[in-house]
């Protein structure tokens, strides 16, 4: 009998030893795993550090520091528009046609100065940046360079000890009898806008005469973060016409700011020392009116 029961208990002490076995390399399995997930996070070598190296190996650059813009038309004041526009017929401004304010805004003047038209026009752009590695603030600089560049600016910041010699710019047109310090603050630095021995009619009405302002186009300082300013006189069929330009950037808001004179007496050459100080005057008011909307 037991000769004849044995091949039918055999088969049954392999699958109890089998599934001993695999009891068993499970319970090893297990264990191991729970070592190497504590050894690992021990030592922070693995574990949820890891998969956070890896998600945020590339994180978003910060947000601009200004996330909108003041009213254009509002934000030069009245006093200095009656100083620069004596003959408007309307002060409030006509605002620029832009299909998103919260990132361009504009505003443009008109008025007359002795028989001269003259025009203000300011911009201001709320830079965005969509690379996530670069920040609103150094999209707005890169541009800001762009223009500089197009503009032929200088790198370097004129200094206002530099002499007549050095500083003349060979593109100045005849008007200039030699250059001045760029504007600043301070009126000590600032062209004059009546310089003494002019002759015929004086600078600030904006007719010909001595007028000492540097119509090199150069970085100025003093406006926001940086700035540069464009002197620039064209002659056309009806006349002359001078442009002075100044951008400026102040962190990722560029603006710009041109205030122009025309005249249809290609004798009478609009002059650029009170144009100059009109553009920084607008440029100083609109950089404070940035930093009050922050």
């Amino acid at each position: 009998m037991a000769a004849r029961g044995e091949p039918t208990g055999k088969p049954a002490r392999d699958r109890a030893l089998a599934g001993g076995v695999l009891v068993g390399a499970f319970a090893l399995t297990a264990i191991a795993a729970l070592s190497a997930c504590s050894s690992s996070t021990a030592d922070g070598s693995d574990g949820g550090s890891g998969t956070a190296a890896r998600t945020g190996s590339v994180s978003a650059a910060p947000p601009g520091k200004y996330q909108t813009l003041p009213e254009p038309c509002g934000s030069v004041s009245q006093d200095t528009l009656h100083d620069l526009l004596p003959g408007a017929s309307d002060y409030s401004g006509q605002s620029a046609l832009t299909y998103d304010t919260d990132r361009v805004v504009g505003c443009k003047w008109s008025g007359v100065l002795s028989g001269q038209e003259r025009r203000l026009h300011v911009t201001l752009e709320r830079v965005v940046s969509y690379d996530p590695a670069v920040s609103d603030e150094d999209k707005a600089e890169q541009d800001y360079e762009q223009r500089a560049s197009a503009a032929h600016i200088p790198d370097a910041i004129p200094s206002t000890s530099t002499s007549a010699s050095t500083s003349t710019s060979t593109s100045a047109p005849p008007s200039a009898s030699g250059p001045s310090p760029a504007p600043s603050d301070s009126p000590s630095t600032r062209p004059s806008s009546s310089p003494s021995g002019a002759a015929g009619p004086s600078a600030s009405s904006g007719g010909p005469g001595a007028d000492d302002a540097d119509t090199a186009p150069r970085r100025v300082g003093g406006i926001g973060d940086e700035a540069y300013l464009n002197d620039v006189l064209t002659a056309e069929d009806s006349g002359v016409r001078r442009e002075v330009t100044i951008v400026f950037r102040e962190s990722n808001v560029l603006v710009t700011v041109v205030l122009s004179q025309s005249s249809t007496d290609k004798t009478q050459v609009p002059s650029s020392g009170p144009l100059q100080l009109g553009a920084d005057d607008v440029a100083h008011e609109l950089a404070k009116k940035i930093e009050e909307a922050e």
